[in-house]
């Protein structure tokens, strides 16, 4: 009876203790591998606090609806990325990087048409910055979850880029120019 005890309790933790190892080994992210898991969500959060910034300042309709949009995609994006960190044993990032805070205080600070232009242009920026960031990841990356993860988010970055030139262009004609000259 004692051996029947002893062999299913070492029978039980046999099959604890495998799992627990196995967490441990895929887990192992390369420093690259983290500082780009990091940059992503990063760029993320940033999308959605301006986002949602823009959401309630934005004068333009296009403006606030394209914001709409970046919390939406942005959001979603952002919770796979904590669910691939988690899965390896990272921890995501709480917050965004300092340029990006300063970024977001700055905005908060314009109103009207003044917002609308600052917002586009950032947001032009910050979707040039992602998608190279997305691109890097696609193809550099030894973890292959997190270049799963850069390949299927590279194009909806790429769709923003893409709409935010669209709108800071509509702006800028509409400012006329003005918008052009305060981007240099």
């Amino acid at each position: 009876m004692t051996y029947l005890k002893l062999f299913a309790a070492g029978l039980s933790l046999a099959l604890v203790i495998p799992p627990a190892l196995s967490q441990d080994k895929s887990a192992a992210l390369s420093k690259a591998d983290s500082t780009a898991m990091t940059a992503l969500a990063q760029a993320d959060m940033a999308e959605i606090e301006a986002g949602k910034v823009a959401t309630e300042k934005a004068s333009s309709p296009e403006v606030k609806k394209f914001a709409e949009q970046m919390v939406k995609d942005h959001s979603m994006m952002l919770d796979e990325g904590k669910k691939l960190a988690q899965s390896k044993g990272a921890t995501p990032p709480s917050t965004t990087d300092k340029k990006h805070q300063d970024a977001l205080k700055k905005l908060q600070g314009l109103s009207g048409e003044d917002f609308d232009r600052q917002y586009m242009q950032q947001m032009v920026k910050d979707h040039q910055e992602a998608l190279q960031l997305a691109e890097k990841t696609a193809k550099s990356a030894k973890d292959a979850g997190l270049k799963a993860h850069a390949e299927k988010g590279a194009p909806h970055i790429k769709e923003h880029l893409a709409m935010a030139r669209k709108i800071d262009s509509s702006l800028s004609a509409a400012a006329g120019g003005t918008a052009k000259s305060s981007k240099k």
